[in-house]
C-alpha cells in the first residue's frame, strides 16, 4: 500500500488483509471500477477511489495490478493518480482537498 498515511506498508497474508480491510469501515472509503481487463496472470483495474466523511470528500484515480496463480490472488499493486489525496482517504483526520467522489465522465 503507497503512500504516507497510517495504513501504508506491505501486507502479507489473509490475516494482515483481512486487518487492513476492518479499517476501511470506518474511514468511509468510495470505490467505484470504471474498467477490468486482463490476461492469465494479471489482471488490471482503473478505478475511482475515495473517502466521504465529515469534513473530507476526497477522490482520486487508481490503477491497480492483481497477479494470479491457480485463481488465488499472490499480489497487488496501487498506482494513484493523486498521492495528497490517497493520503488523505487512508487518514482518519485530514486537511487534503476536497473533491468529487463520484465517477468522472472524461
Amino acid at each position: 500500500m503507497p503512500g504516507q498515511h497510517p495504513l501504508a506498508g506491505d501486507f502479507r497474508g489473509g490475516e494482515e488483509l483481512l486487518r487492513f480491510l476492518a479499517h476501511l469501515s470506518g474511514l468511509s472509503f468510495v470505490l467505484t471500477e470504471e474498467d477490468v481487463f486482463g490476461n492469465k496472470p494479471h489482471v488490471c483495474a482503473l478505478s475511482q477511489m475515495g473517502a466521504r466523511r465529515p469534513g473530507l470528500e476526497v477522490p482520486t484515480r487508481v490503477v491497480s495490478i492483481f497477479r494470479f496463480r491457480d485463481q488465488r490472488e499472490l499480489e497487488r499493486w496501487f498506482y494513484p493518480d493523486d498521492m495528497a489525496a490517497w493520503n488523505a482517504i487512508f487518514t482518519e483526520k485530514s486537511s487534503a482537498p476536497t473533491g468529487r467522489c463520484s465517477p468522472t465522465t472524461d
